[in-house]
């Protein structure tokens, strides 16, 4: 079961913590800038909200719908002047003088003339279903010979041991072995190292199979831990290796 709200995407992860260059990354990725969670937040509602006037301005170039409006009836700009983030409320009077005086705001690097995707585009969010082990295939593959995941080898991921975790991989190791941290279970090796940062971990990983768009029992893939984390190199990796940028897990994307 999720804890945090349904619907999130790893841009709207990234704008809620202010990862300037992972918003930038993922935008230029196609990841649809107006999807709204499960209670409407978007990834400009995120970024005002939490004072993060920078990713602010990054979305309103790219195209952030500016009315669309939350479960409360607010809008980004309402957000920012309610709780006082006067940056924020600036940029988004910027923009209007912009729009205004006739300048394009929406053809930064992540606008449809350099690869990005507009709102409502093909890419569709919906379309994306995260994998995830179900029990039976879990215990299937648990059973299968594979040498069991011990602390060890999830501290070593961790803390971005190559050495022992190639070691732990050659003498039998299942690659997409899961583990729990307290109330979360179904967290992979290439989630813990893509969460940490390790980015040479999660090519190792990667090279030996690890399957790149998993779900945790919280809803997280290795690519929404990445982008939450501001590991802007490895978000690139794992993009580059096949990992979803619209992807939902429990309705949220990396972008959220």
């Amino acid at each position: 079961m999720c804890i945090r709200d349904r619907g999130w995407t790893a841009l709207m992860l990234a704008a809620n913590y202010g990862h300037e260059r992972v918003v930038e990354l993922l935008l230029q990725r196609g990841a649809e800038i107006n999807l709204q969670a499960s209670n409407g937040g978007t990834a400009l509602m995120l970024a005002a909200l939490f004072n993060h006037p920078a990713v602010v301005r990054r979305l309103l170039r790219a195209g952030a719908d500016t009315a669309a409006r939350g479960a409360s009836g607010k809008t980004a700009l309402q957000w920012a002047k309610e709780k006082g983030h006067a940056e924020c409320v600036e940029a988004f009077k910027k923009h209007v003088q912009e729009v205004v005086a006739g300048r394009p705001t929406a053809t930064a690097a992540g606008g449809e003339g350099a690869g990005g995707a507009s709102p409502g585009g093909a890419f569709s969010a919906g379309s994306r279903v995260a994998k995830t082990l179900s029990p039976a295939v879990e215990a299937e593959r648990a059973s299968s010979g594979g040498v069991a995941i011990s602390d060890e080898v999830i501290a070593a991921v961790e803390r971005g041991d190559e050495a022992a975790l190639l070691a732990w991989l050659e003498g039998g190791g299942r690659v997409d072995a899961t583990y729990e941290r307290g109330e979360v279970s179904g967290l992979t090796l290439l989630m813990g190292a893509a969460g940490a940062g390790h980015e040479r971990v999660v090519e190792l990983l990667l090279r030996h199979g690890a399957e790149v768009n998993l779900l945790s029992s919280d809803g997280d893939t290795a690519l929404m831990l990445a982008a939450r984390n501001g590991h802007e190199r490895v978000l690139d990796l794992l993009i580059r290796r096949g990992a979803e940028v619209n992807l939902r897990g429990c309705g949220r994307t990396a972008l959220m």
